[in-house]
C-alpha cells in the first residue's frame, strides 16, 4: 500500500517541481545571458548552475508534497479501507504540503520518512546533506578550473591594454565571459547558501536522536561553500584591480 501511495507522490512532485522550474525566466547574471563561445567546463558549470538553482526552487514542493502525500494517503486508507482513495489523498496532501513551504515543511517530510522507513530522522536529514554535497563539490571543482583560466585571462588581457595592443573598453568587451562565469559561481553560491542555512534550522529543531553524522555533513557543506567564496573573490578581486571587472 505504502509503494503505491509513494508513486502517486512521486508522480505528482515531479509534476510540480517541472511547473517551478519552467517558471525561471530571469538570467544568471540579471541581464542577457552571454553568448559568445564557451569551454566545455564554462558550458558544464551553466549546465550546474541552472541544474542546482532550478532544484533549490522546485525542492521544496517535491519534499514538502511528499510529506503531505504520505499523511493523507495513508489517513485515507486507514479510515476508508479502500486503496482507491489514496491517489486523490496524496493529490491533496501535496497542495498542502507543498503550501507549508519553508523549514517547516521539511521537518514534516522527514517526520513522515520517519514513519515509513523506521530511521532517524537526524541520519534522514544527513543523508540529504550528503546528496548535496556530493553535487556541490563537483562544481567546486569545475569552479576551481574556471577561475585559474580566467585569472590568466585577466592578467593577457591587462598586458595588452599595457601594451595598447587592446584599449580598455576592448578588453573589458573580451572580459564578459569571465564577468558571467563569475555570475554562474554567484548563483550556485546563492542556492548553496539557502540550502545551508534550512539545513542549520532544521538541525536546530532535532530534539533526538544522535546528530553527530548530521553535523559533520553540514559542516562540510561550510566548507564547500567557502571553497567557492574564495574562488569568486579572488576573481572579482582581479577583475576590479585592473579595471576589468
Amino acid at each position: 500500500m505504502l509503494s503505491y501511495i509513494r508513486g502517486k507522490c512521486r508522480a505528482a512532485s515531479l509534476i510540480c517541481a517541472l511547473l517551478l522550474s519552467a517558471c525561471q525566466t530571469t538570467s544568471p547574471d540579471g541581464g542577457a545571458p552571454y553568448s559568445g563561445p564557451l569551454s566545455a567546463d564554462e558550458e558544464l558549470l551553466r549546465t550546474q548552475s541552472d541544474g542546482f538553482v532550478t532544484e533549490n526552487v522546485a525542492g521544496g514542493a517535491l519534499a514538502y508534497g511528499t510529506a503531505g502525500c504520505l499523511a493523507l494517503g495513508t489517513v485515507s486508507i486507514i479510515t476508508n479501507g479502500d486503496i482507491r482513495n489514496a491517489g486523490t489523498a496524496c493529490l491533496t496532501g501535496l497542495v498542502l504540503g507543498g503550501v507549508a513551504g519553508g523549514v517547516d515543511g521539511y521537518m514534516k517530510a522527514k517526520e513522515a520518512q520517519q514513519k515509513a522507513d523506521r530511521i532517524t530522522i537526524a541520519k534522514a536529514m544527513a543523508d540529504d546533506v550528503r546528496a548535496e554535497n556530493e553535487k556541490l563539490s563537483e562544481m567546486v571543482a569545475t569552479s576551481r578550473r574556471i577561475v585559474e583560466t580566467d585569472r590568466r585571462r585577466i592578467e593577457d588581457l591587462a598586458r595588452k591594454v599595457d601594451a595598447k595592443i587592446l584599449t580598455l573598453e576592448q578588453a573589458r568587451a573580451e572580459a564578459g565571459v569571465i564577468r558571467n562565469n563569475s555570475a554562474q559561481i554567484e548563483n550556485i553560491l546563492q542556492a548553496a547558501r539557502e540550502k545551508r542555512d534550512g539545513y542549520q534550522e532544521a538541525r536546530r529543531r532535532v530534539s533526538s536522536g544522535n546528530t553527530a553524522e548530521l553535523d559533520a555533513e553540514i559542516a562540510r557543506l561550510n566548507v564547500e561553500i567557502n571553497e567557492l567564496e574564495k574562488q569568486l573573490d579572488s576573481v572579482n578581486t582581479t577583475l576590479r584591480v585592473t579595471g576589468l571587472g
